[in-house]
């Protein structure tokens, strides 16, 4: 087995939030927590985007990396199996066993 460490950066947090303020809008719909807001936000994803890039753009550097840490944490299942269908949709050879995040 082979572990493969991904140091990344110039992460472009607009897409990262465009692509998890869906998922975050699936699980309020779904009954996680959310309040009157989630409701609100989770029937209306346009909102939502637009309000995480207004939030995200007031963040610190520091807090912005805390957001990515916490949310490859929370969704660790959902990121291996999107990557496991992703290599097995382009046919390459590899078992995506584990991913994880910690601040360097």
């Amino acid at each position: 087995m082979i572990e493969v460490k991904l140091l990344i950066d110039n992460i472009d947090y607009t897409s990262v939030a465009e692509f998890l303020v869906p998922l975050l809008a699936e699980s309020m719909k779904n009954g996680e927590k959310g309040g009157i807001l989630g409701s609100v936000l989770a029937n209306n994803p346009d909102m939502a985007t637009n309000m995480a890039r207004t939030v995200l753009n007031k963040m610190s550097q520091e807090k912005k990396d805390e957001l990515v840490l916490q949310m490859v944490t929370k969704y660790r299942d959902k990121i291996l199996t999107g990557g496991r269908n992703a290599l097995s949709k382009h046919g390459i050879g590899v078992e995506l066993c584990d991913i994880s995040a910690r601040k360097v």
